[in-house]
């Protein structure tokens, strides 16, 4: 096993123990420490955690907890927006104009059909979108402008 495959286990097991310590806990949200210790991500570091946290629940993981562990950090991400934000973690969004690099591998018609999840907000008007956990898992950071709110 290699040491990139050994790190994707842990972060897994830590994925699912604070998935089920937020299920246990009968509430939504994390604990202050929790919190604090999600809060200012970068970019990769969001995309890591929603990436890993979206293949365990696109491949049947429990994925309630899951989904709920999902919510409260896109939560932490969406008070940690930029005011100005056009769109801001959590929304959904279509993509529009030009397929965006970073999803050139994809097909145009699926990606233009698909609602995707906005997981992250830079300030330098990058977005990471993620689109719904059962047709894939990925997290693609693409400029805003590529991006539609869906109202």
């Amino acid at each position: 096993m290699t040491d990139e495959e050994t790190a994707e286990l842990v972060i897994d097991r830590l994925l699912r123990a604070l998935a089920a310590q937020l299920h246990t806990s009968g509430s939504p949200t994390l604990a202050a420490g929790a919190v604090e210790a999600l809060a200012d991500l970068s970019g990769a570091q969001a995309d890591v955690i929603f990436g890993q946290a979206g293949h365990l629940v696109h491949y049947g993981a429990d994925t309630e907890p899951l989904k709920t562990l999902i919510g409260a950090i896109t939560a932490i991400q969406r008070d940690e927006a930029p005011a100005d934000a056009v769109v801001k973690p959590g929304d959904e969004v279509r993509l529009v104009g030009e397929v965006p690099v970073s999803l050139a591998n994809y097909d145009e018609t699926w990606l233009r059909e698909t609602t995707f999840v906005v997981r992250y907000v830079g300030r330098n008007a990058m977005v990471g979108l993620q689109p719904d956990l059962i047709e894939d898992y990925v997290v693609a950071t693409v400029q805003a402008a590529s991006v539609q709110l869906i109202l």
